[in-house]
């Protein structure tokens, strides 16, 4: 049995099938194949069954499952250890950052630490929080800074850092917003919306219910907050966006018509019993005191 046997297995498990997961580890399917079955001979039976859908885990292979995680993640921090006792500043830490985190106060104190520790390396992973958790699991990244879709997991803690409000955006000098008093003065607009609202969604239903407005409708939906960006500053379309992600943009104008109520708390997450190198310990550590 070997260590990226074991990888193998989870890559399969996360992908859902044979050809996903042999993309993602860099192998030909027939060769991701054949380390599967060594693996499976080495256990003495069937990991995963052919299904219409894809590979589906047999029981013996979500007990598998269950260990390899822990043996892989161990592995991860082992590796990750073993560099940081070679040296705080010649180490390396690998921080999952969200776009949402990125955009506040948070992404800003994470560059100032960097600032302050020129010869550690600091790698940042964009992502979403469920993505940081199956990374935090492989051992991939020594914590994430993240809002919150998914649920709390045993195996992961949380904390919360910090709250990011939402509200209205639009460009400078906007027509109706640049007037609107509440949610009723945006009656008719146009409307840019993202698919990253969805811990917001009942908030901001219930907020223009509570007025008899009609929930926004999408003109146009994108994930690219750069698309949004830039429509807002071209258009007199609206959008619901984070104040940190405006208020540096002279090109945009942002309010918050819903009395604070729409606001994402941001978190810091890491995998219960990780062994943290020194460098992760003092960024938490700035963390915690920049931001609660």
């Amino acid at each position: 049995m070997e260590l990226r046997q074991l990888e193998h297995v989870l890559a399969v498990v996360e992908a859902g099938s044979l050809t996903g997961a042999a993309s993602r580890v860099g192998l030909t399917q027939q060769a991701l194949s054949k380390s599967l079955s060594r693996l499976e001979d080495s256990i003495g039976g069937k990991l995963f069954e052919r299904e219409t859908r894809g590979m589906a885990l047999t029981r013996l292979g979500e007990t598998v499952v269950e260990h390899a995680r822990d043996v892989v993640a161990s592995a991860g921090r082992l590796k990750s250890a073993a560099t940081a006792e070679l040296g705080f500043e010649r180490g390396k830490m690998v921080i999952g950052l969200s776009p949402i985190a990125a955009t506040t106060e948070i992404g800003r104190s994470v560059v100032r630490f960097a600032e302050a520790h020129p010869n550690l390396r600091i790698d940042v992973e964009a992502g979403i929080d469920r993505e940081f958790v199956a990374a935090l699991h492989r051992g991939q990244i020594d914590m994430a800074l993240s809002t919150q879709t998914v649920d709390h997991q045993d195996s992961v803690l949380v904390q919360q850092l910090a709250s990011e409000p939402w509200g209205i955006a639009g460009c400078a000098g906007h027509r109706q917003l640049s007037k609107a008093k509440s949610l009723t003065d945006l009656r008719g607009a146009q409307w840019v919306l993202g698919r990253n609202t969805d811990h917001l969604d009942e908030a901001i239903a219930d907020a223009f219910a509570t007025l008899g407005e009609p929930r926004p409708q999408p003109g146009m939906m994108t994930t690219s907050v750069l698309f949004a960006l830039t429509a807002l500053t071209h258009s007199e379309t609206l959008a619901i966006l984070p104040r940190s992600l405006c208020d540096n943009l002279s090109t945009l104008m942002w309010k918050d018509l819903c009395d604070g109520a729409w606001a994402s708390p941001i978190f810091l997450m890491r995998r219960k019993r990780a062994h943290l190198g020194l460098g992760a310990r003092k960024l938490i550590e700035a963390l915690q005191a920049e931001n609660i």
